[in-house]
């Protein structure tokens, strides 16, 4: 009998020891948030999160309020919904609310890195130093080149006729090009020079282009951990296929390698980081440098298609500033000699981005919990957070889409972000009060995405050869905007489920 009751209690105490790491038993404690664990132990909310996250967090916010805990696959994440806090969470010290394990624990298991030593002694600020200031005036002339060889010389020299309309997909179109002029700007093109050297680096950039279009495909999936056996060694085979065109070796046989990548290759060979730990890194890096990117240079030149007061105001906007600087489009197709500065004169063309921006990037702001603490909501409530635990907002749900803040908020309006002078307007209120971050697309505080004037500078130069150099139009204007893959969520510049049809030729 005494054997049998001692069998039952270790069985018991394994139960319960289960039942504790699946988070079960865990139980809100005074001053706590709201806590809402879900239908199934450990797994909690994750299959409606994973479905929709907007819908879901509206779910939330309507039965708990502006501040709620949720178990997500043995996580606990506390979402905060009020806007007028984002600032107490997104500019608190890293010793309280650190970088998030989560998204760390994601990118390390979606691009299967092995972080080594050597990637800890890299400079914290060599992306700031790099993607900035002059340096950003270097790789930013280089994306422009890079930007008119496929656009105006998409065959290595050989202009299309003027007169010769195309067709293609918006979004392959969009994607392709800018994707493209990015990756050869950053990473370098082959030692050759001339008309060889050009159509060599167009064949590769085409199919670097393919195969990470693959990757990136599949990757909400990874993110969600639902990827089936097939997509799993597809993924395996791409991160191959990147980690040999990323390789050092690679690299350092290249000419025209960008300053921030150079850089950060010499501080991982000098750090002792191993070849295949430089690959892995390296294709973080096109992953970061070039997934900000995708979605929205074929929402702006969408909507811009949509609005054809839009699209006359921008390139009325872009005209002027080549006429002004002496640069106009000649017939015959001189390429545009193009300097920095006119990046900085187009009020226009900052308001469409910001309002694309508003409508289009959607990414989860998060914080790892580093020790218990006590965080202020802006109206003087104070909720005890735990160790462990994950803080996120949504800024794309609650301040992007709040019409409060912006008014009709899913429509878009080119000029949102236009005072009536002419001049960028950046105040925007809620409830009477000023609100401090009325956008924020590229994150805050320590995890704000240092490549985001590149990537502005990017998208801002494809636009502008875009509306001065062709001739546009949709291919059905009456088409409804597509809807979006709400898989995307939180993933940044959202995607449409379907691509859009278009036609294009040059204009001279």
């Amino acid at each position: 009998m005494a054997l049998w009751a001692s069998v039952l209690i270790v069985l018991v105490a394994i139960v319960l020891i289960g039942l504790y790491k699946l988070g079960a038993l865990r139980q809100r404690k005074a001053r706590e948030p709201p806590l809402d664990k879900g239908p199934i132990p450990w797994l909690g909310y994750s299959k409606e999160f994973s479905k929709d996250a907007s819908i879901f967090l509206k779910k939330m916010q309507e039965r708990h309020g502006d501040i709620f805990t949720v178990q997500l696959c043995g996580r606990y994440v506390t979402f905060v919904t009020d806007p007028f806090t984002y600032d107490a969470i997104l500019k608190e010290s890293k010793d309280k609310l650190g970088f998030s394990k989560l998204v760390s624990e994601k990118v390390i298991k979606i691009f299967d890195i092995q972080y080594e030593e050597g990637h800890q002694k890299i400079s914290s600020n060599i992306h700031t130093k790099h993607l900035s200031a002059s340096s950003l005036v270097v790789i930013t002339q280089a994306v422009m080149d890079n930007l008119q060889t496929l656009l105006l010389e998409p065959d290595g020299g050989i202009r299309p006729a003027s007169q010769e309309w195309k067709q293609d997909g918006l979004l392959e179109y969009c994607y392709s090009v800018i994707f493209r002029a990015g990756y050869l700007a950053l990473f370098g093109s082959f030692p050759t020079s001339g008309k060889t050297g050009r159509i060599q680096d167009l064949l590769h950039s085409q199919k670097v282009f393919q195969e990470f279009r693959k990757f990136d495909r599949l990757f909400p999936r990874a993110f969600y951990s639902i990827l089936h056996p097939k997509e799993k060694q597809e993924m395996k085979r791409l991160r191959h296929f990147f980690w040999d065109i990323l390789s050092s070796q690679q690299i350092l046989e290249k000419d025209n390698v960008s300053s921030w990548i150079h850089s950060i290759q010499q501080e991982m060979i000098e750090n002792g980081v191993s070849d295949k730990g430089q690959s892995q890194n390296n294709l973080v890096l096109l992953w970061a440098s070039q997934g900000s990117t995708t979605g929205v240079n074929f929402w702006t030149l969408f909507f811009l298609l949509k609005n054809p007061e839009a699209l006359k105001a921008v390139r009325e906007e872009a005209e002027g500033i080549l006429r002004k600087m002496g640069k106009e489009k000649r017939p015959g197709g001189v390429p545009i000699n193009f300097d920095y500065n006119m990046l900085k004169q187009t009020p226009v063309l900052d308001s469409v981005m910001e309002e694309t921006l508003r409508l289009v990037v959607a990414p989860f702001l998060a914080r790892s919990v580093m020790q218990d603490m006590t965080l202020k909501m802006d109206d003087g409530r104070e909720y005890a957070l735990r160790k462990g635990d994950e803080v996120c907002v949504f800024p794309y749900l609650f301040l992007h889409m709040d019409p409060e803040i912006h008014s009709d908020p899913t429509t878009f309006k080119y000029d949102r972000f236009l005072t009536l002078d002419g001049s960028q307007k950046v105040v925007f209120y809620k409830q009477g009060r000023r609100i401090k971050s009325h956008m924020l697309p590229w994150g805050a505080g320590t995890t704000l995405c240092p490549g985001r004037f590149l990537a502005l500078n990017q998208i801002k130069m494809f636009i502008f050869l875009m509306v001065t150099q062709y001739d546009m139009e949709l291919v059905d204007q009456e088409a409804g905007i597509p809807p979006i893959n709400v898989k995307r969520w939180g993933m940044g510049p959202l995607q449409p489920m379907y691509d859009v049809q278009f036609r294009y030729r040059l204009r001279f």
